[in-house]
């Protein structure tokens, strides 16, 4: 199956390549400065009271960056996370960000909407369904000051429904987001989250090697991919079981592995998922993982209880590209709520 998948991604590599090729010639870098600071967030206002603490971040953010990604979890099930009356309010919030603001699904968004997870009588393939619809229809970012995103649906036919999966280019970068959510990626709960995640992630695994192929023939510097998933069970804290088979990230890892070892410059994973914040190099312990990519770096966000920011300044003059920067929120700082 893995060298199928790698088949489907190469030719869509191939088309992609043609594409720009017919477009002109490759540029070492897209138009824009060649330093600027970006944020990152997501996993957070888990419960009504947390509402407030997602309100401080939101306003802290409101700075100048050149835009904001939001890693995916809306909120919880339990708090609402599944409904549309919270997505009503999340939208309203994104779209009042003074920067452009890019959303990626996550698990308490769709694939944990049911009973289990605290949402009675939900079906999560028609709230993914229903999130396409109501947070992916425009060309453009969310925010006050937005800027245009290009979709892997309006790209490749075949995968027409990914509209959640984009890409954009800042500064000599290539950023891309990926619908990897965790509770394994959706694998392992029905027949039905089964077929949904064997067509997801063919569209995950082609997106990622549609991205590098674009950076490649752009000359760009780095690679920043995000996405709400943590995809290493290896390394602690791991949500849910690490052992579970079969594992709904096993594919796009090795795959992740691959790509950035052959690309060679910074590549950065960014996600959420275990609201362990950390900088670490997952693809530096062998065995198992192959090959060694020492050039690949993985950055955890803030997750609930812990409303905080991850800021990324970008250097023209750093080797890394990237320097990675704690935010936390003065007023969300637990240890001043409990003194």
């Amino acid at each position: 199956m893995m060298r199928a998948i790698h088949r489907v991604a190469s030719l869509f590599g191939l088309g992609m390549l043609a594409l720009l090729s017919a477009a002109g010639p490759p540029r070492s870098q897209e138009a824009g400065p060649a330093e600027f600071t970006f944020g990152l967030f997501g996993d957070l206002a888990y419960t009504a009271p947390e509402e407030p603490l997602l309100e401080n971040v939101l306003s802290d953010l409101n700075r100048h960056l050149a835009f904001v990604v939001h890693i995916g979890d809306l909120g919880h099930p339990r708090a609402g996370s599944c409904t549309d009356e919270l997505w009503t309010r999340r939208i309203a919030q994104f779209s009042a960000s003074a920067n452009p603001l890019i959303y990626t699904p996550g698990d308490n968004d769709w694939t944990d909407c049911h009973a289990e997870e605290g949402f009675p009588g939900g079906n999560p393939l028609e709230r993914l369904s229903a999130l396409r619809a109501r947070f992916f229809a425009s060309e453009q970012s969310f925010g006050r000051r937005s800027i245009g995103l290009t979709h892997q649906s309006s790209v490749d036919a075949n995968f027409a429904k990914y509209r959640e999966n984009v890409r954009w280019d800042v500064g000599g970068i290539t950023f891309l987001t990926l619908h990897v959510v965790g509770s394994n990626n959706g694998l392992g709960r029905t027949a039905e989250g089964d077929a949904e995640f064997a067509e997801r992630n063919s569209a995950d695994l082609a997106w990622l090697s549609a991205g590098f192929e674009h950076a490649r023939i752009r000359g760009s510097r780095a690679v920043l991919i995000a996405q709400q998933a943590n995809i290493f069970p290896a390394f602690s804290p791991f949500p849910g079981n690490p052992r579970q088979e079969p594992s709904g990230f096993a594919e796009l890892r090795e795959a992740l592995g691959i790509e950035a070892a052959a690309f060679g410059k910074p590549v950065v994973l960014v996600h959420g998922d275990s609201h362990y914040f950390r900088l670490d190099k997952p693809f530096m312990r062998r065995p198992p993982q192959t090959p060694t990519a020492e050039n690949f770096t993985r950055v955890e966000v803030f997750g609930s209880p812990y409303h905080h920011w991850v800021e990324v300044k970008v250097s023209a003059e750093d080797s890394n590209v990237f320097a990675f920067h704690q935010r936390l929120v003065p007023a969300n700082m637990l240890s001043n709520k409990q003194r």
